[in-house]
């Protein structure tokens, strides 16, 4: 039973599917379908950007995919998708046990850790299963506050290979979301934690309430300012 302060939201939400829905084009990708239902089915603070993050992992073809913060799995879903497509390695980390969540397959593992203590092993514990350690997509969704999230970059960045993804979600949060339906959702406000560490590692600064693609040193940045907002940076080899 939802709690009392978030009747009126579900009230809203319900009202404002009932007199303006939305309509989405149905993919022909069957990947894509289904993880559209599941955004549909299941709408929640990252469910905007599911499909997003299907096709930003497999246009790449990575070989190894990294996702720092599982809870409920809907992001690990998603990237497991994306995995089988390019038969790609994947590791999932995250501080509780969320191992319930993840598929099986002898490519993708999942790590009950802290992330920057694993980033200290992750060497050798790629060496120990044969997996080559340069990451290729790097999906960050785990404590998003500043200090946390400066660590994770340092930490992690070191092991991008020269085409790679870094894929940042929560870089625009507020008390309240909207998602691109209109409906809205209750956040919390992390003094801008995810987004001041991608600034810093960049040494820029940026307006994550709008929609905007730049370059940085090497780097596409591309940012989506709804649903408590998600960034990408894509590095290629010269």
């Amino acid at each position: 039973m939802p709690s009392l302060k978030r009747l009126p939201l579900k009230f809203y939400n319900a009202l404002h599917k009932r007199i303006w829905p939305v309509y989405r084009p149905v993919p022909s990708c069957p990947e894509l379908k289904e993880i559209e239902e599941q955004a549909l089915r299941i709408p929640s603070d990252i469910s905007d950007y599911l499909g997003n993050i299907f096709s930003e992992v497999s246009a790449l073809h990575p070989h190894l995919i990294v996702e720092l913060g599982v809870r409920g799995g809907q992001s690990r879903s998603v990237l497991e998708r994306a995995a089988r497509i390019s038969g790609s390695f994947l590791v999932s980390v995250d501080l509780d046990d969320c191992s319930a969540v993840c598929g099986k397959s002898p490519l993708w593992h999942f790590v009950k850790s802290d992330d920057i203590k694993f980033a200290g092993l992750f060497q050798d514990w790629c060496s120990q299963r044969s997996i080559e350690s340069a990451i290729d997509v790097l999906f960050v969704d785990s404590s998003h506050l500043y200090e946390h999230t400066v660590e994770e970059i340092k930490a992690w960045f070191p092991f991008l290979s020269p085409n790679c993804k870094a894929l940042f979600h929560d870089t625009n949060m507020r008390s309240f979301y909207r998602r691109l339906d209109g409906t809205i959702g209750h956040g919390w406000n992390n003094s801008r934690g995810v987004i001041k560490a991608i600034e810093e590692s960049l040494g820029t600064k940026f307006n994550e309430r709008i929609d905007f693609v730049t370059t940085v040193h090497g780097w596409v940045v591309r940012h989506w300012a709804h649903c408590n907002g998600f960034t990408t940076m894509e590095r290629r080899s010269q």
